[in-house]
């Protein structure tokens, strides 16, 4: 048992004698027992404390996958709405200074005769996809300002199985 004198002599030892009365405590049996199990039950407190906050962390990522599982399975909706006035063509070289709307507008009416024929007020935005590289020309995305414009295109896609054109749906990956 400790008392107010002893516990003042430690405080009057030098560092050399507190370190070798140290060590002579510490060789006896019952306080390395004793100091055990404050260090064991202070350890066993910090793990479960860790563990806690370790469940409470895989929950929330849990919850944030199924969120953005989610969210991606509604940007993917989204966005597939969007292109649903698109078709993609492929096939057309490309030119310095060309007229893409001239040229498709000649591709569905004369070439795959579509009825009514398609105008430029059927048509909302057309532009070529992708980086230019001198080899393969870039496919054209058009956004008919209709969807009935459009499916008049798809119904006469057939009539460019003769030819280098493709025309393609505009869908999401």
């Amino acid at each position: 048992m400790w008392t107010r004198r002893a516990s003042q002599s430690f405080l009057d030892m030098d560092s050399a004698a507190f370190a070798k009365a140290l060590g002579l405590a510490l060789k006896d049996p019952q306080v390395r027992s004793s100091l055990g199990d404050i260090v064991g039950e202070s350890v066993r407190q910090e793990i479960i404390a860790l563990r806690a906050e370790l469940k409470r962390k895989d929950a929330t990522i849990d919850d944030l996958r199924r969120r953005v599982v989610t969210l991606e399975t509604s940007n993917d909706s989204l966005e597939q709405y969007q292109r649903r006035n698109s078709l993609r063509i492929a096939g057309f070289p490309e030119d310095e200074n060309e007229d893409i709307l001239t040229r498709t507008l000649e591709l569905m009416n004369t070439t795959m005769s579509v009825e009514p024929a398609i105008t430029a007020h059927d048509v909302d935005r057309i532009h070529r996809v992708g980086k230019k590289d001198g080899g393969k020309p870039r496919s054209v995305i058009i956004k008919f300002a209709t969807y009935r414009a459009r499916h008049r295109v798809m119904q006469h896609r057939r009539n460019l199985r003769n030819t280098t054109h493709f025309i393609n749906e505009d869908l999401t990956r």
